[in-house]
């Protein structure tokens, strides 16, 4: 009874001033009130003491006691030391909060009577615990600040909002943050929000998930200027719903079990991306700006993951996929990768992907995958493995749709069986045996031991825009073959067309081809270039240079090669074509069968120099071969005497009057035995020569691997001369 009356006396004293500050100590709990705002404090049943609308029991207050503190409205303190925590609460928010703190751990209800009116609170964690938590329940959008926290909960999560609103997350520049939960626990998250949690600041957050995943959200997660690092998860490093959005700051990622990012649609129906995301609900990935790394090495996992589109127009990301496949359901296969996603869309940014994992992707989409810009850098050494008696291998890039429109894109593979780029689907079948590669007797088309065909094809694969510009694209791969699975640089079921941008390509192995398609092949722009092993360009329909430059050099095989077997299975257009064999041999330059299969349907130009089939199998040479093209719109002729062409020479076609019409030149000696020229400007019974230097030209207004066009340069020794069919 004293005490009850030494606190009453204490609360009337209480002289109200603008610098004066009544604290209520309550527990762990400390309330306080601004003289400026505490009001009329009444009493009831002499046991309860009511100030701004909150009774406070008078058995349960330990101490009151008036200072100058300044109190922020709307504003709760949590101060963790050792085995205790101590909550300072602004008195105007004290009526809407209850409060239970055992030892260092802190829970609050927020009523649901907050609103507009009284405003967000602002509840900011600070200190150091090794035994304690934060759990936080409400229906009403909340500021959470993290302030120099180091905390661990032995039994659960470590900060645990239930609150379904808007959660702001502010990790406090100059701070670092580190959460810790325990193992073996029932908590999803060792940082778990029930909402739509906005992470920002410029402090560091370093969490570690010992039971599920690192941070989750149930609704979208933002991430502005922050630096969280995730250094351990046994599931995902984040785990968020609807959307996940970088749009500055800092991402690391490591010691993962799962995916480094994975987001999943929050509801049954995907939304897509709406305006400002308001109401979204699109498992899409929105990577901005910032940097952003992950490291993912259990089987089947990603860097990133979406159940809608991952979009990436800025920031740098470096991530890395040494997972192996994960075969526990062998009907629905999961590879490790660096992005899955439904759809994938490249504009901006740097983005690096190393993949080691067995036949691992650098990205992969189910539906689309887009490049419009950025630079993409992807190294894949996954190796070749067998599953359920099928060779799965590694690939760069793999969608059913591939739209490469622009941006600088370098893919290197160097595992068993990979293939650089990968698109299109279809139903597979393969007949017959022989020998390996699309323009060997029974080769048929690319497969190793028979012909491989495809009905029911889907997708689509282009690559640069109407206008000519497109990706500096480059893919090298050094894989040999796998099982039944060559190594290709760009292979694609359906059609390829290709209206732009840059290309170099080169692989190295038997069987490896630099640009296959199993339905037919469309050139209409842009500069490309092949140096391969076995085919540059290979396709089982047909193969049309319609525009651009294309350069092909196979020095095991053909270099361009279309087992379409009718007319215009290789068409010269209005594109230029150069493409040379230095096998020797039965392996040409151009390769469809039958010469006259080729179509001229423009004015481009067209080189062939290489070996010729013999003997009555349908080859260039053999019994069934014609040397006459049906309307060819320009001059051409087949050459069929032996031209020696040696490396670093110059060769000029030239018209009668002189005039260079192209100069070419070799990376190899070729000793072609079937050689063919078509070039603009070229006529019917005109007569042209072939001359050789050892210069190259120095006034070409195009030069390409070996091409030199719009050039005056004349030859000095004669090579060859011909009239034109």
């Amino acid at each position: 009874m004293k005490k009850i009356l030494a606190l009453i006396i204490a609360v009337a004293a209480f002289v109200p001033s603008m610098a004066q500050t009544l604290n209520i100590v309550s527990g762990q709990v400390v309330y306080q009130i601004p003289a400026a705002t505490a009001g009329d404090m009444t009493f009831s049943n002499g046991s309860l003491l009511n100030i701004l609308s909150k009774d406070y029991t008078l058995t349960d207050i330990s101490e009151i006691y008036i200072d100058n503190a300044v109190v922020t409205e709307n504003t709760v303190s949590v101060v963790y030391a050792g085995s205790t925590a101590t909550v300072t609460v602004a008195g105007n928010v004290a009526r809407y909060l209850d409060i239970t703190v055992t030892g260092a751990h802190v829970e609050i209800a927020q009523s649901d009577e907050v609103g507009d009116e009284t405003g967000k609170i602002e509840y900011t964690l600070s200190g150091s615990s090794s035994d304690g938590e934060f759990y936080m329940s409400g229906s009403y959008k909340m500021d959470l600040v993290l302030s120099g926290l180091t905390l661990t909960n032995p039994s659960g999560a470590v900060i645990n909002i239930q609150d379904g609103k808007k959660v702001n997350v502010t990790v406090k520049k100059d701070t670092e943050n580190t959460l810790t939960d325990c193992s073996n626990g029932e908590q999803k998250a060792c940082f778990l929000i029930k909402g739509h949690a906005e992470f920002k600041g410029q402090g560091t957050l370093n969490v570690y998930g010992n039971t599920a995943h690192a941070i989750k959200t149930n609704d979208e997660m933002t991430l502005k200027n922050c630096t969280v690092n995730v250094l351990k998860a046994v599931k995902d490093g984040v785990h968020a719903n609807a959307f996940f959005l970088m749009e500055s700051g800092v991402l690391s990622i490591s010691n993962v079990g799962d995916d480094g990012v994975q987001v999943e649609l929050d509801g049954t129906e995907n939304t897509g991306e709406t305006a400002d995301h308001e109401d979204e609900d699109s498992g899409n990935v929105y990577i901005e700006g910032g940097t952003f790394s992950a490291a993912v090495t259990a089987a089947g996992t990603k860097c990133i993951k979406g159940d809608g589109t991952v979009t990436i127009s800025g920031g740098t990301l470096t991530l890395k996929a040494s997972g192996a496949i994960d075969s526990s359901d062998t009907s629905n296969l999961a590879y490790t990768a660096g992005v899955k996603g439904e759809s994938v869309v490249v504009s901006g940014g740097t983005t690096t992907i190393t993949v080691t994992g067995a036949a691992g992707r650098g990205i992969s989409a189910d539906n689309t995958l887009t490049t419009n810009g950025g630079t993409l850098k992807i190294t894949n050494s996954g190796a070749g493995q067998t599953v359920a008696s099928d060779a799965r291998t590694a690939k760069g890039l793999k969608a059913l749709h591939m739209a490469l429109n622009g941006g600088d894109i370098t893919i290197t593979m160097s595992g068993t069986g990979g293939k650089g780029i990968r698109a299109g689907d279809g139903t597979k079948s393969t007949s017959g045996g022989g020998g390996m590669g699309g323009g060997r007797p029974g080769g048929g088309g690319g497969g190793m031991g028979g012909s491989t065909s495809y009905t029911n094809v889907t997708g689509s694969y282009t690559q640069g825009l109407a206008d000519g510009t497109g990706p500096t694209l480059t893919v090298s791969t050094t894989g040999s073959a796998f099982s039944s699975s060559s190594a290709k640089a760009i292979k694609a079921i359906c059609t390829i067309t290709i209206r732009g941008g840059e290309t170099v390509v080169t692989t190295t192995k038997d069987g490896a081809e630099g640009l296959e398609s199993k339905t037919s092949i469309d050139i209409q722009g842009g500069k490309h270039y092949f140096q391969c092993y076995d085919d540059c360009i290979n396709s089982s329909g047909k193969i049309c240079f319609n525009g651009g430059i294309t350069v092909c050099y196979s020095n095991g095989n053909d270099a361009v090669d279309s087992n379409a077997g009718t007319t215009g299975a290789i068409t010269i257009g209005n594109g230029t074509a150069f493409a040379y064999s230095s096998k020797g041999g039965a392996e040409e330059g151009f390769d469809c069968d039958n010469n006259s299969y080729i179509q001229i349907t423009g004015t481009g130009i067209g080189i062939s120099a290489g070996g010729s089939q013999g003997g009555g199998g349908g080859g260039w040479g053999g019994s069934s071969s014609s040397s006459t093209i049906s309307n060819a719109k320009q001059g051409y002729a087949f050459i069929t005497s032996t031209i020696s062409y040696k490396a670093n020479t110059y060769y000029t076609l030239a018209d009668s009057s002189g005039n260079n019409l192209v100069t070419y030149s070799f990376n190899a000696a070729v000793s072609s035995n079937l050689a063919f020229f078509t070039a603009t400007g070229m006529t019917k019974s005109g007569s042209y020569t072939v001359k050789s230097s050892t210069s190259a030209p120095t006034d070409a207004t195009t030069v390409w691997h070996g091409l030199y066009l719009g050039s005056s340069a004349k030859g000095s020794t004669s090579v060859t001369s011909f009239t034109a069919k």
